[in-house]
Parts: structure tokens; sequence; C-alpha cells
């Protein structure tokens, strides 16, 4: 039974090989296999170039985020938040007052 097996197999590869190489045997057809590999060659070089110019667009991005995120953490650590300056502008207001009430006694 496997011998039968195997027979019906190398049978059909050498049917395959058969009509693979009537295929070749056509010049035409060479010349479109070879067509559409230099065609296959010529996307794949353009596809990575196109990659390497995207990852590289792709790093660039990423440093010009990474230094806003440094300034916008620069800026709002030099500038005080609203609530601060409320607090820093009644104390000067108070301030203010009691200079104004020491000149009044004073004169």
């Amino acid at each position: 039974m496997g011998e039968s097996t195997r027979m019906i197999d190398v049978e059909k590869l050498i049917s395959y090989s058969d009509d693979l190489v009537e295929v070749l045997k056509d010049k035409r057809d060479i010349s479109n296999v070879t067509q559409c590999s230099q065609h296959f060659n010529d996307l794949r070089s353009h596809c990575d170039s196109d990659s390497k110019e995207i990852y590289r667009l792709i790093q660039e991005y990423e440093e010009k985020i990474e230094a806003c995120k440094k300034k916008t953490e620069q800026a709002k650590s030099e500038v005080a938040d609203a609530a601060e300056m409320d607090y820093l502008h009644k104390e000067f207001q108070e301030e203010l007052e009691k200079e104004l009430r020491l000149k009044e006694e004073l004169r």
C-alpha cells in the first residue's frame, strides 16, 4: 500500500516537472518571469527606501516631541500658577496697606 502511494506521488512530481519544463521552454514565459522578478526587486527596493525614510522621520518627530515636552515642563516650572499669583497679590496688597497706614501714622 505504501509503495503505491509513493508511486503516485512520484508520478505527480514527474508530471509537475514536465509541465514546468514546457512553460519555461517558451521564451515569452521566461521573459515574463524575468520581468516580474525585476518589478518585484524594484518594488522591494522602493519600499525599503520609503521605510527607511519613514523611520528617519519618526525618529525626528519623536526628538521634536521630547524637546517640546522639555520646554513645556521648563515653562511650567518658571511660571507661577494662578493660585500662587493670587496669594502673592493679596500678600503684596496687605503689605502695601500696612506701609500706607504706617506712613499715615508717621504724619
